[in-house]
């Protein structure tokens, strides 16, 4: 079977028909989740899948796509990194997820 990678805008729509409908690149934005009614916290958000896009013409078009899961309230989300914009972020997410994997043991 032929396996035909998609593109950002592509798996981005197939996410948000699966509920991944929150964006999670305006945590840069103060006041940017008026609309949850729980203030939003780092430390409620695990990673849960990542998708990797290279520019086939430009490495400038290179991005990361990171599901992300808030245990809190169950909504789900993405953020799309450009290599290096939400690093900080990033690395909060992480210290997270890695700590509820090792909590499910």
């Amino acid at each position: 079977m032929i396996r035909v990678e998609k593109t950002l805008s592509e798996v981005m729509s197939v996410l948000n028909r699966q509920g991944y409908t929150q964006d999670y690149n305006l945590l840069q934005t103060p006041n940017s989740y008026l609309d949850v009614k729980d203030e939003m916290n780092l430390k409620h958000l695990v990673i849960t899948g990542i998708h990797r896009f290279s520019g086939q013409n430009d490495a400038a078009d290179e991005a990361i796509l990171y599901t992300i899961h808030n245990i809190k309230n169950g909504a789900k989300g993405i953020l799309v990194n450009g290599y290096g914009i939400y690093t900080a972020i990033i690395e909060k997410i992480s210290m997270n997820t890695i700590g509820t994997l090792i909590n499910l043991k």
